[in-house]
């Protein structure tokens, strides 16, 4: 598996940086000390590669293209394209009768819920090249695709299953009597589920950089088992006094955070907290100090011991780097509160009045959020970008504006969620409801508002994006080398930031992007440029998810013109866009042509496919559906290739998703294919005049 193997000295290193970090507090440990633990933690990343490389090699050479009698447990689900239809994650439990142990992801399953025991016969096969890295990074071996045979085999027993049908209780009960964008958002921040959570709400709050405020993760979990304990323990001072309450409540925080984790859906963000809350429960029991890096670095280690592709997640990659972010700037702020103790205390000024203490304590608060925000949202930026996601400018006025209002939107949605299990306890459940629904709106109102300011999500080129990264942390390195005072640096540093959006921008504005996504057997084209895309559909439900995703990580708003390629569709498509072409209604041998934005496209019906040409930044681009005979071949300068044969078409280089579809050797025996590339994305610059290609 090639595309695995790519990751195996990053995973490695960064193995060896969690064991530096579980060795940073020993300030006077010689410097060899640092070196041992990060050959060590290199060694340990291999080996542990190295068994995650084997055992799925072994899963996917068992079963890759085997039609099989699969009995299994539903874990989680999604909304599909096709109506009574789901997406679903199952863990495998038999394969032909055979025990065996995997998970697989079924792009479209007759309905059903998380923790039902199902069996059907399923097709199962290898993820594509471009999915395979984020399916193995959250443990999915295999594709199922659904062929016959469901059925229901009742409620499955174990602690996931249980903890699931605890979810939907929580969330029925929660979002009961409640408007529908509310709702959603409560029931994503409370319990973990988002099924119920509308497009337009995650556009916005990723528009208003508080996206990480609809994931369960550490803040939520600190909430929850922090504040939530110390309200349910009576005479709190009390009990604290002794070690044996502390222990007691180290103990009830743990329980508390498994029971979290399990109704959450082991998400990287809340398997990361709980690990900490676990660490720290355990430091209690033995006497050992808390120390946020330690409990990072043992969180990391166990979350990657038995999947070493999972520190390739984007959520684990962006859990791990808030936490850095967070840590930093706490330890900014501690800092900060330190020096201007100090110089007060050397002009030995009188004891302030009441209202100048109110004033300081809300001004240092205020200083506080700032700082941390600042701090996370620079550290969670690289991996933003170097993963091909947008961005917003207004996180850090987002966390200062309205991030206070986390804490009692998730305490009071958390009661009314218990209180409406119980229906005698109605009318307290209406209270708390009440004040969950209004702030939660308060917080809608925000994200909406916020959202539509101009800039609010931009998306960066993967290697410009990288340049600029290396380019900040060199700055921030300098700044600390040399003891730049934070008043000096800090500007500094976002006035590069800002010179370095406005120039990517500047240099992305106008550029026309020539897509393939979705699966290598059916992939859709996606022409996109500014905020404006035309996308050539076919394929399934892979592809859908697949061109949403990459609408939403460009920050796409429009799709002018949608162009359906499916010969015989299975089910209608449901993209929005403003103007529709089916070439399955189009009579035989016409043609129709579309101006857009970002391109021109004419498509051509034939009796057994279609031939669609793409005019676009003065190239031409030639894509084919099914099979088709002409009578001259198309000139094109280059072929979206697919598994349809080119032969009527001449062209000078490919871009695909594939290099071994079956009419590819005989293009490069005859001379035909010049150029092949395994690369899915071409960029054109009308403006700059550029050509380049990326990897998505």
């Amino acid at each position: 598996m090639p595309q695995t193997g790519r990751f195996v000295p990053f995973a490695a290193f960064f193995i060896a940086g969690l064991l530096w970090a579980l060795a940073g507090r020993l300030r006077k440990s010689p410097a060899w000390g640092y070196g041992i633990c990060l050959i060590l933690g290199a060694a340990l990343g291999l080996v542990l590669t190295g068994s995650t490389q084997a055992k799925w090699e072994k899963l996917q050479n068992a079963y890759d293209g085997r039609s099989v009698l699969l009995e299994a447990e539903v874990e989680s689900i999604s909304s599909s394209y096709s109506p009574g239809r789901v997406r679903a994650v199952l863990q495998v439990e038999t394969v032909d009768r055979e025990a065996a142990s995997l998970r697989v992801e079924c792009a479209s399953l007759p309905t059903c819920s998380p923790g039902d025991r199902v069996k059907g016969r399923f097709a199962l096969e290898t993820p594509d090249d471009t999915a395979r890295l984020n399916a193995l990074a959250d443990g999915i071996a295999l594709n199922a695709a659904y062929e016959k045979g469901f059925a229901p085999l009742g409620q499955s027993t174990s602690f996931r299953a249980r903890t699931a049908r605890l979810q939907k209780r929580l969330s029925a009960a929660l979002r009961q009597g409640m408007a529908s964008g509310p709702a959603g958002v409560l029931a994503a921040m409370v319990t973990g589920d988002r099924t119920h959570l509308s497009k337009e709400l995650r556009t916005a709050y990723r528009g208003a950089g508080l996206s990480h405020v609809l994931v369960v993760s550490g803040m939520h979990v600190s909430i929850l088992c922090g504040d939530v304990l110390g309200r349910l323990l009576p005479n709190r001072k009390k009990r604290l006094r002794g070690y044996t309450g502390r222990r007691v409540r180290a103990l009830f925080s743990a329980v508390l955070a498994l029971l979290l984790v399990g109704v959450t859906g082991f998400t990287p963000s809340v398997l990361r907290a709980a690990g900490a809350v676990w660490l720290s429960a355990l430091g209690v029991w033995v006497y050992g100090p808390p120390d946020a890096l330690t409990s990072l670095g043992v969180a990391g280690v166990l979350m990657t011991a038995g999947n070493s592709c999972a520190v390739c997640d984007v959520g684990f990659q962006l859990s791990f780097a808030a936490v850095v972010g967070t840590l930093a700037g706490g330890a900014v702020v501690r800092r900060s509160q330190e020096a201007w103790e100090k110089q007060r205390a050397k002009k030995k000024r009188p004891r302030l009045r009441f209202w100048k203490r109110k004033a300081l304590g809300l001004a240092g608060s205020l200083w506080e959020t700032v700082c941390i925000s600042a701090c996370a949202s620079m550290a969670t930026f690289p991996v933003l970008v170097l993963r091909g996601m947008s961005t917003s400018l207004y996180a850090l006025v987002s966390g200062a504006a309205v991030l206070w209002l986390v804490e009692p939107i998730l305490l009071t949605g958390l009661g009314a969620a218990l209180l409406g299990l119980v229906p005698a306890l109605a009318p307290a459940q209406r209270v708390c409801s009440c004040c969950a629904e209004f702030l939660a709106e308060v917080l809608n109102r925000w994200a909406l508002w916020v959202s539509g300011w101009p800039g609010a999500q931009i998306w960066f080129d993967t290697a410009y994006a990288a340049v600029v990264c290396l380019l900040l942390a060199g700055l921030c390195w300098l700044a600390f080398h040399n003891r730049v005072r934070l008043r000096a640096a800090l500007p500094a540093l976002l006035l590069a930031a800002g010179l370095a959006v406005f120039t990517g921008n500047a240099l992305n504005r106008d550029v026309v992007r020539v897509e393939l996504v979705g699966s290598r057997n059916a992939p859709a084209v996606v022409i996109s440029r500014n905020e404006s895309a035309v996308i050539l559909f076919r394929g399934g439900d892979v592809t859908r998810s697949a061109v949403e995703t990459t609408l939403e990580r460009r920050n796409i708003r429009t799709v002018e013109c949608l162009i359906d390629l499916r010969l015989r569709p299975r089910s209608a498509q449901r993209m929005g866009a403003e103007q529709r072409i089916a070439v399955d209604r189009m009579a035989l041998y016409s043609t129709r042509r579309v101006r857009c934005g970002p391109a021109e496209v004419e498509v051509l019906r034939t009796r057994n496919g279609c031939v669609a040409r793409i005019h676009a930044a003065g190239q031409t681009f030639v894509t084919l559906s099914g099979s088709a005979a002409l009578a001259a071949p198309v000139q094109a300068d280059y072929l979206l290739a697919s598994p349809a044969r080119p032969d009527c078409v001449k062209y000078d280089a490919i871009l695909s998703l594939s290099s071994d579809y079956r009419w590819m050797p005989e293009a490069l025996s005859s001379g035909l294919l010049c150029h092949s590339f395994s690369r899915a994305e071409q960029a054109l610059g009308e403006k700059i005049g550029f050509l380049s290609r990326a990897v998505i």
